[in-house]
């Protein structure tokens, strides 16, 4: 009998362990969903900036409304993060926030997240899609 307890209370124990880790990890978010993007001149993948935005006048801007909450997002994110080499030389992806870019929102009339806006030179609307990744940027592209 005081074999099977201890039994019993190791196992108790590992499972403890073990939900312990998972909700741990769980909880923190991945780092490529949060993590700062390098600047327009390192990537062709950045966070959204004015000064950035201004930087890159001479290629084919695309803002990307991008939402830390959203999971569609999210897979987005990381296709862009891990093919950075693939996107054009000629074309930044600005990882615009969603949720604090209001006056973005507002001039592209942006109703959900995952939205791309291509932009000309003087931020003008060129064209605008929801959803995919990589190939549908490309394929979207003006």
């Amino acid at each position: 009998m005081p074999k099977s307890i201890l039994m019993l209370l190791s196992l108790a124990v590992l499972l403890v362990i073990s939900a312990f880790l998972l909700l741990k990890s769980k909880s923190q978010p991945s780092p490529t969903a949060t993590s700062a993007l390098p600047s327009v001149s390192d990537s062709r993948y950045v966070d959204y900036s004015p000064a950035v935005y201004a930087e890159a006048i001479a290629k084919k801007r695309v803002l990307y409304f991008y939402a830390t909450w959203c999971p569609t997002c999210s897979v987005a994110n990381e296709d862009f993060t891990v093919n950075a080499a693939r996107i054009p030389q000629d074309v930044v992806i600005f990882r615009t926030n969603y949720d604090s870019e209001v006056e973005l929102k507002r001039k592209y009339a942006i109703t959900y997240q995952h939205t791309f806006v291509q932009v000309d030179e003087n931020g003008n609307e060129l064209a605008k899609w929801n959803g995919g990744g990589l190939t549908e940027l490309i394929s979207n592209l003006k």
